[in-house]
């Protein structure tokens, strides 16, 4: 039996005689060249193009591929500057005590909702009590003034239409009876009196006058009846004149009295909103005089409580206070805010002062510092007259939407500002817009579910637009959402190859 190691010399042997033959029959120039054949066909790889890529239908579904224009747009370069979130002055307020007391109960907790009107403390003020005491004293002075008034106004009324009938020489029996529901005063039984004296004389002159003629009695009785005549005539008409005269004053000097009971009432009214911390009615306002705080009505018990309420919807984000403490006139107690619009606070400095051109109203892209926080618009609110010396920055304030209640106060954000003028350019999307080994390139389909990469020459953002300076021409389709996708599946394909 052969040894293992003859075994191996042999074949190391065989091995070597049948490559040097397949090498001396390649090397001979009349010889055809031996082939290497094999059982299997060969393969032939298409050829791959390294610019494209193809998605299969399903996947190109669940990528959701959307495409866009190239548009002609007027673009403004603009500079992203820093800022911060704050509260809306004018949606937030302290809610303070404009008087002294002792809290008797806080009826809301920090980061509560609140409605306009609703209760937010309760507390107890005895100078509001007294306040409110002085309205009701007041209220009662005003109501009998002006019953005195109108009272007044009713005598003079009627002595008028009295005298008129005096003076038309009305029996007495008919204006007892015209004038028994007629106000008077004092003057009815002094004038009917004067008047039936007047008409008294007047029959027994002419009663005298008719005897005289016949006889009867002298003409001296005659003329002293006429001078009776005469003299209760007089008499009637100085009452007259007196009782008009007492009349009118007395319904001036009436109507003053209203009239300044009524101005004493609004005082009182007014200290009382004063000291609820409530703006002071306008003169002439309707239903000024008719309570002094709608919380207490006046009633008697609740003088001296004080509710302050909220004076808009919004977000308690504060608490000072607690029950049974004191406070004094000015104390916050509270701090209410309406978070659904925020401020952006920044600052533009000399290489932003081409912002200062900003009018109100005018809109700008805020870019939050959240994760998975779009760019939101704000609409400018003002723009400072004033360079601060400190800074030599111009404050620029702008409002912001925050109706989801996703921005806090006081967050960082990043403002786009435009800082030169704006002209026509084509755009695409910002989200169109690819980098790979520092050149900037998009994709557009090239048939129903291939796309191209085509490099292009980016240059201003703005306003979620970018400009396109070569690479693209107007109405061309990009894709605006998918593209990171196929940027993956493009560079997984140039590996494999």
């Amino acid at each position: 039996m052969p040894s293992k190691k003859n075994v191996i010399t042999g074949v190391v042997t065989v091995a070597a005689a049948i490559t040097g033959w397949f090498g001396w029959q390649y090397f001979q120039p009349d010889k055809p060249k031996p082939e290497m054949t094999s059982s299997e066909p060969a393969v032939v790889e298409p050829a791959v193009d390294s610019m494209s890529v193809t998605l299969p239908p399903q996947k190109l579904e669940v990528v959701g591929v959307s495409l866009s224009e190239v548009t002609t747009n007027v673009l403004r370069p603009v500079s992203q500057v820093p800022g911060r979130l704050q509260y809306d002055d004018r949606r937030h307020v302290e809610i303070r005590s404009a008087s002294a007391g002792i809290i008797m109960d806080v009826k809301v907790r920090p980061g509560e909702s609140v409605q306009a009107g609703d209760v937010l403390v309760e507390l107890n003020s005895p100078e509001v009590g007294n306040a409110r005491a002085d309205v009701l004293q007041r209220q009662a002075e005003l109501r009998l003034a002006t019953e005195n008034r109108d009272w007044q106004k009713s005598t003079c009324e009627g002595l008028q239409k009295l005298t008129d009938a005096i003076r038309k020489r009305v029996s007495v029996e008919d204006i007892r009876v015209q004038f028994r529901d007629t106000i008077l005063g004092k003057s009815r039984d002094q004038l009917l009196t004067a008047y039936s004296d007047l008409l008294l004389a007047e029959s027994l002159v002419a009663s005298a006058e008719q005897n005289a003629k016949s006889g009867v009695i002298p003409g001296r009785t005659v003329e002293e009846r006429v001078n009776n005549r005469d003299n209760a005539e007089a008499a009637l008409m100085a009452a007259l004149e007196e009782q008009t005269f007492t009349a009118l004053q007395s319904c001036r000097q009436a109507e003053a009295q209203a009239e300044d009971a009524d101005r004493r009432h609004r005082v009182s009214l007014q200290m009382v909103r004063t000291l609820l911390g409530k703006s002071l009615a306008e003169p002439g306002a309707p239903n000024v005089v008719e309570k002094a705080d709608a919380d207490a009505d006046l009633q008697p018990e609740l003088l001296s409580v004080v509710r302050l309420r909220a004076p808009f919807a919004g977000t308690i984000e504060r608490r000072q206070f607690a029950a049974t403490e004191r406070v004094d006139a000015g104390d916050a107690i509270l701090t209410l805010a309406d978070t659904t619009t925020l401020w952006v606070a920044a600052d533009l400095r000399e290489r932003e002062w081409n912002a200062l051109t900003l009018k109100p109203g005018d809109e700008l892209q805020v870019f939050t510092s959240g994760s998975g926080q779009a760019s939101r618009k704000a609409s400018v609110y003002f723009v400072g007259r004033e360079v601060d010396p400190a800074t030599n920055a111009v404050p620029l304030v702008a409002g912001i939407d925050n109706s989801d209640g996703r921005l806090r106060p006081g967050m960082f954000v990043r403002v786009a500002v435009p800082v030169a003028d704006g002209h026509e350019s084509l755009a695409i999307p910002e989200s169109s817009l690819l980098e790979h080994d520092q050149k900037s390139f998009v994709f557009t389909p090239d048939g129903e579910s291939t796309f191209r990469r085509v490099d292009i020459t980016p240059g201003i953002h703005t306003a979620g637009m970018v400009e396109v300076l070569s690479g693209l021409s107007q109405g061309e389709k990009v894709v605006a959402h998918g593209g990171f996708y196929l940027k993956s599946e493009l560079l997984l394909q140039g590996e494999s190859e």
